[in-house]
């Protein structure tokens, strides 16, 4: 009778235990490119997650943000000076599966929109010993190299997950700050949600559509040509008689347009 007793009590420790250890959340990000000029563009992404799989979507078109006024881990409509880059294509996403290895991301490239399959790579993460405080959540930094950039970024493991916005993860915390080496990219969380309504979460979190799914390699090879095409666009809708600048100081790095790079 006693180890019937004993079996039942460990059984509700360990449902005790995981039920303790699962989570559900939603945190907000704001995806931010700063451009050459001194102009920066936020666009508002959106991580939904449990503990083994996470749907991380774009949310709202891309606007043009003030980086001087203090930064604020609440929505600030006064940062926002005007709207841009609307796009009538669908928004990106990027849904990512532990338990099964799994990413399939879409993404609008040059005017065309592609779901692509992917894999979660080990990304070689270096924790350091430097911490701060990102909204009131203790966070430490960590730095690696990934898909041809270097990041730095700040996780908190006050929060048991391994997800992050974008493809970065696998820290024992969730990812809420970001910075990238040359400066042009960061993600930045601005609103975290530990309790949200838990069918809304796993709606979010069923696996996408995959027709007319393509590989990583067409993905690449995509991503090789987007400057060529890009620069024929832009020479397209020039006036006729005008010139394109090129290879000046001052001009956008055409190998530095895309958050991959590829060799």
């Amino acid at each position: 009778m006693n180890k019937y007793i004993f079996f039942f009590l460990v059984v509700i420790a360990t449902y005790r235990l995981y039920a303790q250890e699962a989570l559900t959340a939603i945190v907000d990000y704001n995806r931010i490119i700063n451009n050459t000029t001194g102009t920066s563009f936020g666009t508002h992404y959106r991580l939904y997650f449990d503990n083994e799989t996470s749907m991380y979507e774009r949310i709202g078109d891309a606007k043009k943000i003030n980086k001087n006024r203090e930064e604020s881990y609440e929505p600030n409509e006064e940062e926002v000076t005007e709207r841009i880059m609307k796009t009538s294509l669908p928004f990106s996403y990027y849904y990512t599966n532990i338990k099964s290895n799994n990413l399939i991301f879409r993404e609008t490239i040059v005017q065309k929109s592609y779901i692509v399959q992917d894999t979660l790579e080990t990304i070689p993460w270096k924790l350091q010993q430097e911490h701060k405080k990102i909204a009131n959540y203790d966070c430490q930094k960590a730095i690696a190299k990934y898909r041809g950039r270097e990041y730095t970024v700040w996780f908190t493991t006050e929060i048991t997950v391994s997800h992050g916005p974008w493809k970065l993860r696998g820290l024992p915390g969730l990812i809420l700050e970001v910075t990238e080496e040359t400066g042009k990219y960061e993600f930045r969380a601005i609103k975290i949600n530990l309790n949200p309504k838990t069918e809304k979460v796993k709606d979010k979190l069923q696996q996408p559509d995959t027709k007319g799914i393509v590989d990583l390699d067409k993905y690449k090879e995509v991503i090789k040509n987007k400057a060529k095409e890009e620069r024929a666009m832009l020479l397209a809708s020039l006036p006729r008689g005008a010139k394109l600048l090129e290879g000046c100081d001052e001009c956008p790095d055409p190998n530095n347009r895309s958050l991959e790079r590829f060799e």
